[in-house]
């Protein structure tokens, strides 16, 4: 997808402001990256818990 065409689905951005996203994007690649693995992971932790809640308390509810 190009810049344009960002630009075209969200009519509310600029070109500039996707240049500006992209530059920043490349800039600091591994640092976006690695927050993103965090966040994803901190996620999944979070919907294990729920996921394990949501059990224990069927379970105890008796259905």
């Amino acid at each position: 997808m190009t810049a344009e065409e960002i630009v075209e689905r969200m009519s509310n951005l600029t070109l500039a402001q996707v240049y500006a996203a992209l530059t920043y994007y490349h800039a600091n690649q591994e640092e976006i990256e690695g927050y993103l693995i965090a966040e994803k992971l901190n996620y999944e932790q979070l919907a294990r818990e729920m996921e394990n809640q949501l059990v224990f308390l069927s379970s105890y509810s008796g259905e």
